[in-house]
């Protein structure tokens, strides 16, 4: 039902599908990187398909790059993932493209029970961006964290679209998004929770908040439940605001210019979205590249490969 994935069925050009058998641990992640470059518009379109059986154990890494920045790009991607009942997964998701790139992302995700699932999606550099989770609780004491972040200045635009359905009960997701928009940027957040009557004893948090540093930039906000058990515990949020003075005024009378502390403070105010990460290496990695970003300087495709080496 969902058209971009209709498009990327039909237009589909390569794609990546991992099997992880019962009771296999993958020890270290795979990482997949996209790299765009070409002197004419492109448009690359793919497939992902993560099947982990039950007991199964893996983490996937997922790099996005746009390297052609006068050069028109869309990357329209499709991504299922089906666990198993007490699978483990992590995915995490890294974008640095270009102003003139349109990303649009659907990821789908299916639960069985005891299964535990951390998907993460950063977006550094970007032009125009749509993602979108799809998840489904099809098993008791399943436990899913969604994190998300997105740091845009100039025109760039993000927009993050997720529904949780809970249809099993004993079930907990903790969702968590984090926006700082800078310049004429726009920043967007629809997240929907949906408990079924039999999900009885659910628990489901969402959260979504954001740094507006600029008069012209926008956020657009809208948390949403759906709830039809009356045993749950389940609770949403927004806040949309700006960095304290008195915190900008603090770090100043302590040797800092106002640029250096509004940096800093923005650097705090993400490290939420990073600290979940759950393995220790990545989470050091991300957290540079995070800090690299809100101080203005950009990275390349080449810094992937410090992330080759990483052990789950």
């Amino acid at each position: 039902d969902n058209p971009l994935t209709a498009l990327n069925t039909m237009l589909v050009q390569d794609g990546l599908f991992v099997h992880v058998r019962a009771g296999v641990r993958v020890e270290k992640p795979l990482q997949l990187v996209s790299i765009l470059q070409g002197t004419i518009p492109m448009m690359a379109v793919r497939r992902i398909l993560v099947v982990l059986e039950d007991g199964a154990q893996a983490c996937l890494l997922c790099c996005d790059h746009t390297q052609s920045a006068d050069m028109r790009c869309m990357n329209l991607q499709t991504v299922e993932i089906c666990c198993g009942q007490g699978a483990r997964f992590d995915m995490y998701e890294l974008e640095e493209s270009t102003r003139l790139t349109t990303r649009l992302s659907q990821v789908y995700l299916d639960m069985a029970a005891g299964a535990n699932v951390l998907l993460d999606g950063i977006t550094l550099y970007n032009g125009t961006t749509r993602n979108e989770v799809h998840a489904v609780f099809n098993g008791e004491e399943a436990e899913l964290q969604l994190l998300g972040m997105g740091i845009e200045d100039a025109d760039r635009r993000l927009d993050n679209y997720t529904l949780i359905r809970h249809e099993k009960g004993h079930c907990q997701s903790r969702e968590l998004f984090k926006y700082v928009v800078d310049g004429e940027s726009t920043g967007a957040f629809t997240g929907r929770i949906y408990v079924a009557p039999d999900a009885q004893k659910t628990e489901a948090y969402q959260s979504n908040r954001n740094l507006v540093a600029s008069p012209e930039a926008r956020m657009f906000s809208k948390p949403q439940l759906e709830i039809y058990a009356d045993d749950v515990k389940c609770s949403h949020g927004t806040a949309i605001g700006q960095l304290d003075p008195a915190q900008i005024f603090y770090m100043r009378t302590r040797g800092l210019d106002e640029a250096t502390a509004k940096t800093l403070l923005r650097q705090a105010f993400m490290a939420d979205v990073i600290e979940p990460v759950r393995l220790p290496q990545l989470r050091d990695r991300l957290r540079h590249l995070v800090d690299m970003r809100l101080a203005g300087n950009a990275a390349d495709a080449a810094s992937c490969a410090s992330c080759a080496s990483i052990s789950c």
